[in-house]
């Protein structure tokens, strides 16, 4: 009868198949979408920003610029600032008017006239550089409506310097003043059409 010089020949059973399971579980974790095992993903030219704030999840922000032709860009400068010019005029106007208005005025009036007939004589100017600026292709029916705003509050300035002159009290130059807060509506309204045609045309 031949001796079994290992008596216990499945004590090495059991390592291997420790050793099995090890290595299966590395490489089904490796396996899982998420893990860093080094390499690096693609990406495109998008921008990605992350703000991280004490108590509070992080939050991404993905933002996309778009890019517009220079003379559209040029003219929507442009027009910008004549509304920032035409504000002005309007917040000058309520001034000059609510001073005028006053129970406890502290105006003459004098005063009042030159300050209405100096403030009309530069909403004209404006309004004529508005209407000689030249639109880029597209946006030539939005120019138009600017430039019959900027006409408008041209015209009402100067009824409002009429309504002062006038014998009523006050109606004549209350409703021009009206026309003139109007025009300035108009005028930001088209300004803002003209944003945003520039974009979906782009």
């Amino acid at each position: 009868m031949a001796v079994n010089p290992d008596p216990r020949p499945g004590r090495w059973l059991l390592p291997l198949v420790v050793l099995g399971m090890v290595l299966f579980t590395y490489v089904f974790v490796q396996a899982l979408p998420g893990v860093d095992n080094g390499s690096t993903d693609a990406t495109g030219d998008t921008t990605t920003t992350s703000t991280t704030s004490p108590g509070t999840d992080t939050s991404s922000t993905t933002t996309t610029a778009v890019a517009l032709d220079p003379s559209v860009q040029s003219y929507l400068d442009s027009i910008a600032e004549f509304e920032v010019e035409l504000t002005g005029f309007q917040t000058e106007m309520s001034t000059i008017n609510s001073q005028w208005d006053a129970t406890d005025r502290t105006v003459t009036y004098p005063e009042t006239e030159a300050a209405l007939t100096d403030l009309a004589d530069r909403v004209g100017a404006w309004a004529d550089t508005v209407t000689a600026v030249t639109a880029p292709l597209g946006l030539e029916g939005v120019q138009t409506v600017l430039g019959t705003a900027a006409t408008e509050a041209a015209n009402a300035a100067d009824a409002v310097v009429a309504g002062l002159q006038s014998s009523d009290t006050g109606e004549a130059r209350r409703a021009a003043l009206d026309s003139f807060d109007e025009a300035v509506r108009a005028f930001t309204s088209a300004r803002d059409e003209a944003e945003f045609q520039a974009k979906v045309s782009n």
